[in-house]
């Protein structure tokens, strides 16, 4: 059979034979976030996964619709199910994506690719342009063999203008998605050494990236490779003036932002991970909105690289990753009382820390009507926040053992000092206290749960444990600010930063210079007038102020940012929505970038200067700065 007459037949046996209206692709089992009886599954297969054992729970949950590789087997319990048979599955998966994108020849569709900065340059586009056209865009960074045709899988009669990235590993990679994307405008970003290991140099990674323009009537490049200018080539070449170009710009343009680097944040799991035994089970906190960083797109890309628990603080966190598609088990780290039966409607597994919240949660689940419900239970073992301690230990096993409402997933305690080696016999006291508890607890327990396959974990360890007291890593581990490239191995303190290269920095916070004029020897900068000039001197202002979380005690020069690769220093008191920096000797003009933290200015200077933490840091960037998601190719 022809590739074209695959793509057909899908469409035909996957829908019209059984009467289903396939208007959904899906190819992780755990994102079925959409309707079933509309959904198309892809059973792919890698050298360490095949999609077919997920055929099963799919099937329960309503899907009726897969194609499977020809040598699969199919249960025949699944009689009302429709299944197409081919070679390769990946393959049929772009055949179909390119068959859809080629019912729609007159829309105008922009191919971006690059080393960085794809996302960045799609999603200003967006902005930019939305107003004037129906746009068709990559989610987020789906720009790889299987994300692109699920990006042009979106595509419809209403698309006017589509925006898809592609990304390549290696050479090969991009002919095929050409024939997806088929674009009629490219557009390249900047191309370095990044995920070069299978190019022998960037020429000839270029060379590969090219092809993705074989067909194209209008390839644009901005050679300083700034988005703005890249933006602004793509609306000229749209046919828009200069005014409106310029407008739409500044407008754009004058926002501060917070870039955060998914690759890099999946590069740490993996730093992390490798830490520990291929078993030990991984919980990955995203609380206080991720650190600040997005719960639910960092949640996605958790749940996309090998995280097997998420953890929040308080109930609407976890039920606003469940209403993105968050299938992971998500425990509640301080549950509200009042929000007990919320927990249980949105299967949240609770962190029970006292007797009263632990009758409070068996009153809730026997309400509900529900058994066994999943409830892990906090142990003090000396930071003295929130737990039970070793005298409530008997009462405890007691109380679990004569209930049914409720079942133990997990006992863990939380490490005070882990970051610190001179509190490290402090830090094998807690180890042990919990182990003592944590053992009679899952000890006497394990009569009532013999033969579930289920086993209570244990778990103590937090970013800095796993790297300095790996030996006690148990059942599971916790990963938070290590998350975002943060070491503690051998550093002694908090927020060292990432070391010999095993992390990367996840965040970088940047701005854009409003203005730039300059100043006369003898004046005042900002409110107060506590900064005074010396000398004339080239001041720029950006749109950051302290209501965006930075500090007013960072004003009055306590702190630089990095402007054209020189530090600037802060001028007069921090603003509520601005700031004065200082660019004399920059040659720094209106639209440049200014770093205010990022792999060229480490966050900890600003911790700091302040006498405070990263963490404190992250999270008090407002939500009204703008977070822009992207992965490196």
């Amino acid at each position: 059979m022809k590739l074209t007459e695959i793509a057909i037949a899908m469409c035909a046996q996957a829908g019209i034979a059984k009467d289903l209206d396939i208007q959904y692709l899906l190819t992780d089992s755990r994102q079925l976030t959409t309707i079933p009886e509309q959904t198309l599954f892809f059973a792919l297969r890698t050298d360490r996964q095949d999609g077919a054992r997920y055929i099963g729970e799919l099937y329960e949950k309503g899907v009726r619709a897969f194609v499977v590789h020809n040598d699969r087997k199919i249960n025949e319990s699944y009689a009302d199910a429709s299944f197409l048979f081919v070679e390769d599955t990946l393959q049929a998966l772009q055949e179909l994506a390119a068959y859809k994108r080629s019912l729609y020849p007159d829309a105008i569709v922009v191919g971006i690719t690059g080393s960085n900065g794809k996302t960045v340059v799609k999603e200003w586009l967006y902005e930019l342009l939305k107003d004037d056209y129906r746009i068709t865009r990559s989610p987020r960074s789906y720009n790889s063999q299987i994300g692109v045709p699920l990006s042009v899988w979106q595509m419809n009669a209403d698309s006017q203008l589509c925006l898809f990235e592609a990304g390549i590993s290696e050479p090969g990679e991009m002919a095929k998605l050409q024939r997806i994307i088929r674009p009629t405008m490219g557009v390249i970003t900047y191309i370095g050494q990044e995920h070069g290991e299978n190019f022998s140099s960037i020429e000839q990674k270029r060379q590969e990236k090219m092809k993705l323009f074989a067909d194209c009537q209008t390839i644009i490049e901005d050679p300083s490779h700034q988005n703005a200018r890249t933006c602004a080539l793509v609306m000229r070449a749209l046919g828009y003036d200069e005014e409106v170009i310029q407008e739409r710009l500044m407008r754009q343009t004058h926002e501060t932002v917070m870039q955060v680097n998914l690759s890099a944040l999946a590069h740490n799991v993996r730093y992390f991970k490798s830490r520990l035994r291929p078993e030990t089970k991984l919980t990955c906190m995203v609380k206080a909105f991720a650190y600040g960083t997005g719960s639910i797109e960092i949640a996605q890309c958790l749940q996309e690289h090998g995280a097997d628990y998420l953890a929040v603080a308080v109930c609407d966190e976890g039920v606003e990753l469940r209403k993105a598609g968050i299938h992971l088990p998500i425990i509640i780290m301080d549950p509200e009382t009042t929000a007990l039966s919320t927990i249980i409607e949105n299967n949240l597994q609770p962190n029970i820390y006292s007797f009263q919240s632990l009758e409070n949660m068996i009153t809730a689940a026997q309400n509900a009507g529900v058994e066994h419900y999943p409830i892990h239970i906090k142990i003090d073992s000396g930071m003295h926040r929130l737990g039970f301690e070793w005298e409530d230990m008997p009462r405890l096993l007691a109380r679990l053992s004569e209930q049914k409402a409720l079942r133990v997933c997990s006992t863990f305690s939380h490490l005070c000092v882990a970051d610190e080696p001179s509190w490290d016999d402090f830090t094998h006291q807690q180890i042990a206290r919990f182990s003592q508890c944590a053992d009679f607890l899952i000890e006497g327990l394990k009569p009532l749960y013999a033969g579930t396959g289920a086993p209570v974990m244990k778990h103590i360890l937090n970013s800095a444990g796993i790297e300095r007291f790996t030996e006690y890593q148990f059942d599971m581990c916790r990963l938070g600010i290590g998350l975002y490239g943060f070491s503690f191995d051998g550093a002694g303190a908090h927020d060292k930063g990432p070391q010999g290269g095993q992390l990367r920095n996840v965040c970088t916070l940047k701005s854009t210079l409003l203005s730039v004029k300059t100043v006369g020897k003898g004046e005042s900068i900002g409110y107060g007038r506590h900064t005074w000039l010396e000398e004339d001197r080239q001041v720029a202002v950006i749109p950051i102020g302290y209501a965006d979380g930075f500090d007013r005690r960072l004003g009055n020069r306590a702190y630089s940012v990095l402007v054209r690769g020189q530090r600037c220093p802060i001028l007069g008191n921090v603003c509520m929505d601005l700031c004065m920096i200082d660019v004399t000797g920059t040659d720094a003009q209106p639209g440049d970038e200014a770093t205010i933290f990022g792999d060229s200015l480490p966050i900890e200077e600003m911790a700091n200067q302040l006498g405070t933490i990263s963490y404190e840091i992250l999270t008090s960037v407002s939500r009204r700065v703008k977070r822009v998601y992207f992965y490196e190719n």
